[in-house]
């Protein structure tokens, strides 16, 4: 049976989960993926070794000049949603404990 807490953190993971790649777009149609770049650096630097990984073991057919490059942006993508996704999820429990703790104050 599921509780209220599970139901409500089922729901925050879901709510997250889709909201992270449009706060990705809203950052790069505000020209803020500068800032994004400088929080994702070192996730941008393992994305490196894994699409190393990823063409290694399966070599790309031709492409020529941009082999490759369509598996460093799914791996780079990917990642950054993972981030923002951690990060969003953390604001909210943040939020949802200062609430609880202001309805108990009051």
């Amino acid at each position: 049976m599921m509780t209220v807490a599970r139901k409500r953190l089922i729901r925050d993971l879901a709510v997250t989960g889709v909201a992270a790649p449009l706060v990705i777009l809203l950052l790069i149609l505000a020209q803020a993926a500068k800032a994004m770049v400088w929080v994702m650096m070192p996730i941008l630097y393992l994305g490196q070794t894994i699409t190393s990984l990823i063409v290694r073991i399966f070599p790309s057919q031709g492409g020529g000049l941009l082999q490759g490059f369509g598996a460093t942006l799914v791996v780079d993508f990917i990642l950054a949603w993972i981030v923002v996704w951690i990060i969003l999820f953390a604001l909210v429990k943040l939020i949802q404990k200062s609430i609880n703790r202001k309805k108990r104050e009051a």
